[in-house]
């Protein structure tokens, strides 16, 4: 399980969060020798790792499934760095992924940090799904090493990352980037380094819409996610899906800013607004200070 040079020490920056403890999990099994799970808090932290040993995709889970041995787990959690100190999660880290919530002011925060402790040489990915990558590395010392990895959740999982190549990327980013991911199992795809590029567009429209159409007393939110599954074959509802993932609040953060980039053509439905405001955020097991999902919060108001 041992991976290249490149894969020597990923740090993972916001470990402790949904897609990011994914991310190390992914790190873990593409064969890093170590893998920083860092987050602000010590709170975050403690909750990833739990994610990363006993979650729904933890390494545990995958053992009582004979896909790892017990022995493999013990090897795998041995190699997780926890940390809430940027300085221990990026000094000598080969790759950097940066997986926080999807805000400007946070990300560059963040990114402002990591240039103060990485080497020159490091290369820094966002897995941001929707904010143009120039736009945060708009004040970065080496602007040339960000580049932008979309990944799908769980990451370990999913096949596709999108990588977003902005003007000042450099071809030899674009590589390594590229080298990284195919050594794990992924297939890149290149695209524009435009506002949600191109799944987070496609998808926030289908998502959008449905909301509208909840919105405009068409059908309900349990009928939309039958019908989805139903006449379109898909495994999971839009809503389920949110609900299931604690991935709302990175919707309409992502459809946030598409509004503001791009205009009226992406803007959030009230009803969106009024849900994401009242804190149900989805699955309070992946996100703890949520209320719960969509259903819970028609069932509450009922």
């Amino acid at each position: 399980m041992k991976g290249s040079q490149l894969s020597k020490k990923i740090a993972v920056i916001g470990g402790g969060g949904l897609m990011g403890h994914t991310l190390v999990l992914q790190a873990l099994l593409g064969g890093a020798d170590e893998v920083v799970l860092m987050s602000r808090h010590r709170e975050s932290v403690d909750h990833g790792l739990t994610l990363v040993t006993d979650g729904p995709f933890g390494l545990r889970r995958a053992a009582q499934r004979k896909k790892l041995t017990e022995e493999q787990v013990e090897d795998l959690l041995g190699r997780v760095i926890l940390t809430t100190d940027y300085a221990e999660a990026v000094t000598d880290s080969t790759v950097i992924i940066e997986s926080v919530p999807e805000e400007i002011e946070v990300k560059h925060t963040v990114f402002s940090e990591i240039e103060k402790h990485c080497a020159p040489e490091t290369l820094i990915a966002s897995n941001t799904s929707s904010i143009m990558i120039g736009e945060l590395a708009a004040h970065a010392a080496i602007p040339q090493r960000f580049i932008g990895t979309h990944w799908f959740y769980p990451a370990h999982v999913m096949k596709l990352v999108e990588i977003a190549v902005a003007d000042h990327t450099s071809a030899t980013s674009v590589e390594r980037t590229q080298t990284l991911l195919k050594e794990w199992g992924k297939v890149p795809i290149v695209v524009a380094d435009r506002p949600g590029f191109f799944m987070t567009r496609f998808i926030n429209g289908f998502v959008a819409e449905a909301i509208r159409l909840v919105e405009d007393g068409v059908a309900r939110v349990e009928d939309i996610d039958t019908m989805t599954k139903l006449g379109l074959g898909w495994p999971m509802g839009l809503f389920e899906l949110m609900d299931s993932t604690g991935s709302f609040d990175s919707w309409f953060h992502a459809q946030q800013y598409l509004q503001e980039t791009l205009g009226d053509r992406y803007a959030v439905p009230p009803l969106a607004r009024k849900v994401f405001l009242s804190g149900f955020l989805g699955n309070p097991a992946l996100k703890p200070q949520s209320k719960g999902g969509w259903r819970d919060y028609f069932h509450q108001s009922l």
